[in-house]
């Protein structure tokens, strides 16, 4: 056998030498001074971890308040917190807060470093629950952490309340105002979008002026920063923009113009419809959505059949046509300049086309230009308030339903909200 090489030495440490229950926690949990990890009990089971904390005498704790070093008066009875699991168990910190005798507050509890005496979960433990659900529905988040849908409700809520004071009193400077109904029996809420980083501002309850007015009357002064407001071309939405956001530059953007105009087709559609024979009706509902696409987004197996159709309803055809031609307004414009000559030859031809609705989008949309040209000219879109409304759907449908609506909103800006949600303890 060869000898073992005499320049060879095995550096163990103390700890290594001597390794415990105690000592392994101690460096698994890494409390900070002053605390330490006193008992480790595991259950007979095995699915269960216990560990004590003690902290060193004589210590001089922070009152939680304003973070003052003062004395220990006692200690509080002992708390228990769920952490994180060790090896697939179930591990749970206790310890016993002291109360310290602030000069300023009287006696009052310290912090503990490793979680809020409020809740029953540590700061880590807090923060694999928000990364879970962010990334999945509650259902999966609680089998994934082991923890009750209730638990994790308040948890969400938490977060959101404390990512909504961090972000403070700041407004979006293009700011998105849209409805989406969340409930049924068209119960709607008022969707605030930031535009420029894509996420949910806020949600206020209705859509009604007189309902959601007392937001913007509380944020009046921090409106005045706002430069832009997307929206629809309703008139709640206008008066609110004018009433409380006056540096705002109205824009109504491409979607909700070309919005008005499909409404005008689709109900030209089906007054057309309603005076044809049986045969041609049936032709035309199953051609019903073909006239809500766009020239070059028709299937290619829709356009035969299309065109058959168009040769049948003259009225809807010439204002699908005329749909068409407000659509290329967009993309033909070389410059904002253009954009009027180029709508007054629309605007005359959808106004003489003897087509009712078609007549009155374009009286809605001449009355609304001055906002239809500054969309234009800012390239702003109402695009990403829509994709957000798609995301809420999402959540809806994830979560089976809520218990109110103030669970809903939480949701919303948990998931479309962009705030700073971790704990500060977890960061």
């Amino acid at each position: 056998m060869p000898s073992q090489s005499p320049d060879l030495v095995i550096h163990i440490e103390p700890w290594e030498s001597a390794m415990n229950l105690e000592s392994f926690y101690q460096r698994v949990i890494n409390p900070p001074s002053p605390w330490t990890v006193s008992k480790v009990e595991i259950s007979d089971d095995s699915t269960r971890v216990d560990v004590w904390l003690i902290h060193q005498e004589h210590y001089r704790f922070s009152c939680h308040a304003c973070r003052t070093p003062s004395p220990t008066y006692d200690h509080a009875p002992e708390r228990t917190w769920q952490h994180l699991d060790t090896c697939e168990c179930k591990t749970y910190l206790h310890a016993r807060i002291p109360r310290v005798q602030c000069p300023k507050h009287g006696i009052v509890n310290s912090d503990f470093p490793l979680a809020d005496s409020q809740i029953s979960i540590t700061y880590k433990m807090e923060s694999k629950c928000i990364k879970t659900m962010q990334a999945s529905n509650l259902t999966d988040a609680s089998g994934l952490t082991r923890v009750s849908w209730d638990r994790l409700e308040s948890i969400r809520d938490r977060a959101v309340k404390r990512g909504l004071e961090r972000r403070g009193d700041t407004t979006p400077v293009i700011m998105g105002l849209d409805e989406k109904q969340v409930f049924s029996r068209h119960r709607y809420f008022t969707i605030i979008t930031d535009i420029g980083n894509g996420s949910v501002f806020d949600v206020v309850d209705k859509r009604r002026i007189d309902d959601i007015s007392p937001w913007f009357e509380k944020r009046k002064e921090s409106l005045q920063n706002v430069q832009i407001a997307a929206m629809d071309m309703s008139a709640g939405y206008e008066r609110i923009a004018s009433n409380f956001m006056p540096n705002a530059e109205l824009c109504f953007d491409h979607f909700h113009v070309m919005q008005v105009v499909q409404k005008a087709v689709d109900s030209t559609r089906k007054q057309e419809q309603a005076t044809m024979s049986d045969e041609d009706k049936k032709s035309m509902f199953g051609a019903r959505h073909d006239f809500l696409y766009g020239r070059e987004n028709l299937p290619d197996k829709n356009k035969a059949r299309f065109e058959k159709v168009r040769q049948i309803a003259m009225k809807t055809a010439r204002a699908w046509a005329i749909k068409e031609n407000l659509r290329d307004m967009w993309t033909t414009c070389p410059d904002k300049e253009e954009t009027p000559k180029y709508f007054k030859h629309w605007y005359w031809w959808a106004t003489h086309s003897q087509i009712p609705d078609m007549a009155k989008a374009a009286h809605t949309l001449k009355n609304h230009f001055c906002g239809i040209v500054a969309a234009i000219e800012h390239g702003v879109s109402n695009a990403p308030t829509e994709g957000l409304n798609s995301k809420i759907e999402a959540v809806k449908r994830s979560a089976c339903g809520f218990k109110n609506k103030e669970s809903l909103r939480n949701a919303i800006l948990f998931h479309c909200g962009k705030l700073n949600l971790l704990p500060e303890a977890a960061n």
